[in-house]
């Protein structure tokens, strides 16, 4: 089996990839971005896709979840949570006044990027083992980045836990094609948009209520089909799938204007 996740070797991506793969004899898929490494999977080149889709600190990767809106053909198989602890890399005696990072863990480290690197100018790359592998090329620079990243590209750990809060986790997706689901203790994640009439939502989130689903997760985001029409991605919790909550799913589908089950994991 091939497996994609976002890369190169040492991502966080790629450390959650290799844990999931666990000594089986898949092959992992190196990709430069999140879509490209959903696209792998959209196009049949991959059997399943690794991506983060949730932080801790900043919430949700907007580019995982706006792919998995758009396609209807790929399916959340299971969630893997990850400690993410960042590190400052680099070379001794560097003298440019650069650190790079991914939006994301940059985003983690604004604390510690205002009190200790304010004179140096923060570039965005595509992941964190990108900067790390741009830092170890160029022997310039500085990155924020994973001790796995040390190793790999020969860079020093200059400061270690360098994210805001100690609990910084990360939320990533197993995607595939294949529509597989658990029946006991699942999380389920959908996507809805309702009518234009006073009381839509309320009425969506009021059947969670009356069948006693917890919801642990609600966003909104534009449908890109007018302004001021959304999409809302909620997540649930149920201990049991049985009749009960089959009539939910049928209720909430005739209530909206659309309705997807993303996943059953």
């Amino acid at each position: 089996m091939k497996i994609s996740y976002l890369g190169p070797i040492g991502t966080n991506c790629y450390e959650v990839a290799t844990l999931y793969n666990d000594g089986q004899d898949n092959e992992l898929i190196p990709a430069k971005t999140i879509t490209e490494a959903i696209t792998l999977l959209l196009e049949n080149k991959v059997d399943e896709c690794v991506v983060p889709i949730e932080n801790s600190i900043k919430g949700t990767v907007l580019e995982t979840l706006d792919n998995i809106f758009e396609n209807e053909e790929i399916f959340i198989k299971k969630e893997l949570i990850n400690n993410i602890n960042h590190c400052l890399l680099g070379f001794p005696n560097n003298h440019s006044n650069i650190v790079y990072s991914h939006a994301q863990a940059i985003g983690q480290c604004k604390k510690y990027i205002y009190n200790n690197l304010k004179s140096y100018e923060v570039v965005e790359v595509e992941s964190t083992a990108e900067g790390a592998q741009i830092v170890s090329d160029t022997k310039q620079g500085l990155c924020i980045s994973s001790k796995i990243c040390a190793e790999l590209y020969n860079l020093d750990i200059i400061d270690e836990n360098i994210q805001d809060r100690n609990n910084n986790q990360t939320r990533f997706f197993v995607l595939s094609k294949n529509k597989e689901h658990i029946n006991t203790n699942v999380k389920v994640s959908m996507v809805f948009s309702t009518k234009h009439i006073p009381g839509a939502l309320y009425q969506i989130l009021g059947l969670l209520n009356t069948f006693e689903i917890n919801m642990t997760k609600i966003e909104s985001r534009p449908s890109e089909k007018q302004l001021g029409d959304y999409w809302f991605w909620i997540d649930t919790t149920i201990d049991e799938l049985n009749k009960k909550t089959d009539v939910f799913f049928e209720i909430l589908n005739t209530k909206c204007s659309y309705f997807r089950i993303l996943g059953i994991y």
